[in-house]
């Protein structure tokens, strides 16, 4: 680990997979080791495209919906032609703002910054709500991240649907889990992320993340 410069940790994958359990404990564990470390979260950063998600939520293709309790959000952008394109170009604009403004201005005060949500995390999103599994392998796709910099490590945490939906159940109405799951082992294998299996226990879980840092 090159801690003399800023040092940036993604921390991938789906809802219930276990990021947030898994980042905290490894801020923790840095933090004990002496490198000053920070958390973050960046998700749903919608600055030029939220006039394109308040026109789809006029017409009913993005809206939320409370399920056994549980805050759902829908977009169903897959047959909107123009709507999906462009919608994926505004978010390369807005993933990239977010980057900047919630990630690497806390790498200023920082050896190393854990992103428990990122770039990534938003291409796969996008790809899942529009249909556009291009941008897994395209030019428009790789700008999602441009901006995550040389030092940077991307930690997937792969999960299976069978184990997500044991500890949080309330995702079986996630009607895009599976389809996120298939994208985000896509990306792992097209960028070579670091894969850590969690479908151990938390130890084993643990150890490969250190592994792969």
């Amino acid at each position: 680990m090159n801690a003399k410069r800023p040092y940036l940790i993604f921390i991938t994958g789906v809802d219930g997979a276990g990021k947030s359990c898994h980042a905290k404990w490894l801020k923790q564990y840095l933090t004990e080791k002496n490198y000053k470390t920070e958390l973050v979260w960046s998700r749903f950063n919608n600055f030029f495209s939220k006039p394109l998600l308040a026109l789809a939520r006029l017409t009913g293709h993005n809206y939320y919906k409370t399920i056994d309790g549980v805050l759902f959000g829908f977009h169903k952008f897959k047959h909107l032609y123009v709507f999906k394109h462009l919608f994926a170009l505004l978010q390369v604009i807005d993933v990239n703002i977010a980057v900047v403004k919630d990630i690497l201005i806390v790498t200023k005060r920082a050896d190393i910054v854990i992103a428990e949500r990122g770039p990534w995390d938003t291409l796969v999103d996008v790809v899942s709500d529009t249909g556009l599994d291009a941008l897994c392998k395209n030019f428009t796709g790789r700008l999602y991240t441009i901006q995550a910099g040389f030092n940077t490590k991307v930690i997937y945490i792969d999960r299976s649907l069978e184990n997500i939906l044991d500890t949080r159940p309330e995702l079986v109405h996630d009607s895009n889990l599976e389809n996120k799951i298939r994208i985000y082992r896509f990306l792992a294998k097209q960028y070579r992320w670091k894969i850590v299996d969690n479908n151990g226990t938390i130890q084993e879980t643990r150890e490969n993340i250190l592994g792969k840092i």
